[in-house]
């Protein structure tokens, strides 16, 4: 009883402070459509804002996927939710953010194909221009999605999963049996390989085998579980198992230096336990003066006791005499709990701190102490606070300045009265310009600037009352007032032509109405005539008939 009190009070509270988005009435996943670009995008609800989110001009990017989802793919959208770009040609990616590559800044992330126990995909680059730059594969393995990063090196770190048959004594699983055994490399060509296996008894995890696990390669038995892997400027690997509650760091020997957290934590812990408890972790990053960042999912079931949270934590770590104090907490306002996935990221320009809450589709910006400045959702709370089901997810989100300037051009759509432009990926247009000409074939300096509107989101309106011309085109400007790209040329279809259109289709209606009418009437009279003249006809018949019957 005591428990159930516990979970359903602070449920009903916060239901009761919910709106419409909030209780899925516009879907669980609630998107919005353009009329001048034909995807599905999501729409966020901002729940919390504070000005300092938009100051460093920073996108987010997040890879929204899930069972309601009907096409996943990379998003980037601006901190008050406006679309930036989309792209569904790589299906359901993974660990989408900017990363750069030998002085070139990259949109980075892993795609492939996910399965339940492992997954299968290489690691790609795209360029400003959203075209694949590069591709990474695995070294004799298939690449993991969990991570992928490039190191100041240009060298990238890499999670993998491996089927492996090995002695599964210490977990009574005997001394035969299959395992699901996790690894990093770190590759140019392959210059480091890691494997948990090696070094990490199963005794150590919190995630004990059931049913069949074990029995054949199908059914291998995942103790470890990697899900994030760091560097260094030492060369040391940071090292994050899910399934082990712990951070192990690694010397380039391969050599375990310490663990953090889980059964075997080799650090005292100056915050009364805060700052080595936390469990089914992701993200965990290391930073200058020994510093962590870590998620601690805190749960990986989906009933829990509202009592626990996720929370993002960064931890100080005193290397000479083993110790651990954790600095700071980063708490959802609504104290949710993502059962798995999830991110940590200090952000360079303010220090402010971006996480993403995972399997929850939501995002939060706070200052490095832990305050609340913005909170956004591109889900329905309801079918992820009260329970994290996974609909609609992103497995992490990340913030980052971004410059896309695409091949393709930009897009315009036309209505009678409106007139509709959108660039998909192009970052640096701050206005658009309607032109107009009488004929598509003439030269570009012969068309004719009729309008001009600054860019406040992503599809901007013209409305068309003034347009003299049959055809238009947009052009793209950006701060300096230089043309970036032109739309194609359209014809324009005004009102006047619109409602001339529509009396001509009346007239033609009434007409072909009265036409019709005319002819039944016509056929109706004649056969009502012959009627007539059948029955007179039969009438004096009948007449002649009776008097000579007299």
């Amino acid at each position: 009883m005591r428990f159930f009190i516990v979970s359903v009070f602070p449920v009903l509270a916060t239901a009761l402070s919910w709106n419409a988005f909030d209780l899925g009435l516009y879907s669980i996943y609630p998107t919005q459509q353009f009329a001048s670009f034909n995807f599905y995008t999501p729409s966020v609800k901002i729940s919390q804002w504070d000005n300092r989110c938009s100051d460093d001009g920073a996108y987010v990017l997040i890879s929204p996927r899930g069972k309601v989802v009907p096409k996943p793919g990379p998003v980037i959208l601006d901190m008050r939710g406006n679309l930036i770009w989309m792209d569904t040609r790589f299906g359901q990616v993974m660990n989408f953010q900017v990363q750069k590559y030998r002085g070139n800044e990259y949109l980075t992330f892993w795609s492939g194909t996910d399965f339940t126990a492992h997954s299968n995909g290489s690691y790609y680059l795209l360029d400003s221009s959203y075209e694949v730059a590069h591709t990474v594969s695995a070294v004799g393995q298939h690449g993991d999605l969990h991570d992928f990063k490039i190191t100041e090196n240009n060298t990238a770190l890499i999670t993998i999963y491996q089927n492996t048959e090995t002695n599964c004594s210490d977990i009574g699983l005997g001394p035969k049996c299959w395992i699901n055994d996790g690894l990093f490399q770190e590759i140019r060509q392959l210059l480091f390989e890691w494997r948990a296996s090696d070094h990490v008894s199963m005794a150590d995890s919190y995630w004990a085998p059931s049913g069949k696990n074990g029995k054949s390669k199908d059914t291998s038995f995942d103790f470890f579980h990697i899900n994030s892997v760091h560097k260094d400027p030492l060369g040391n690997y940071y090292v994050s198992s899910r399934y082990l509650h712990a951070v192990i760091c690694i010397c380039p020997s391969g050599k375990t230096l310490w663990t953090l957290g889980g059964k075997h934590n080799n650090f005292t812990d100056l915050s009364g336990g805060s700052a080595t408890d936390f469990a089914w972790q992701h993200h965990v990053n290391w930073h200058e003066n020994n510093t962590l960042t870590i998620f601690n999912n805190n749960g990986n079931n989906v009933f829990h006791n509202r009592a626990k949270f996720s929370r993002g934590m960064s931890v100080s770590l005193g290397l000479n005499n083993m110790t651990a104090t954790l600095l700071n907490n980063y708490i959802h306002p609504d104290k949710i709990l993502a059962i798995s996935q999830g991110s940590v990221q200090i952000l360079p320009d303010s220090g402010n701190v971006f996480v993403g809450w995972g399997n929850s589709p939501a995002y939060t910006e706070f200052t490095a102490d832990g305050q609340l400045l913005c909170d956004i959702r591109f889900g329905a709370s309801l079918f992820f606070e009260i329970l994290d089901l996974g609909l609609v997810k992103s497995y992490r989100a990340f913030k980052s300045h971004w410059v896309g300037a695409p091949k393709s051009p930009p897009d315009i759509a036309v209505t009678p009265s409106k007139a509709f432009v959108s660039w998909n990926g192009a970052t640096e247009v701050v206005a658009w310009r309607l032109e107009s000409a009488e004929s598509p074939d003439v030269a570009s300096e012969e068309f004719v600037a009729i309008q001009k509107m600054t860019r406040k989101s992503f599809e901007t309106g013209f409305y068309l009352n003034n347009v003299t011309d049959s055809f238009i085109r947009a052009a793209a400007l950006d701060a300096s007032g230089k043309v970036l790209a032109y739309t194609e040329v359209v014809k324009v279809t005004t009102v006047q032509s619109v409602i001339l259109l529509q009396v001509f289709v009346i007239v033609c209606i009434i007409a072909l109405f009265c036409l019709v009418s005319w002819t039944y009437y016509s056929m109706l009279f004649e056969f009502v005539g012959s009627f007539r003249r059948r029955n007179r006809v039969q009438y004096y018949e009948l007449v002649n008939a009776e008097e000579q019957d007299k």
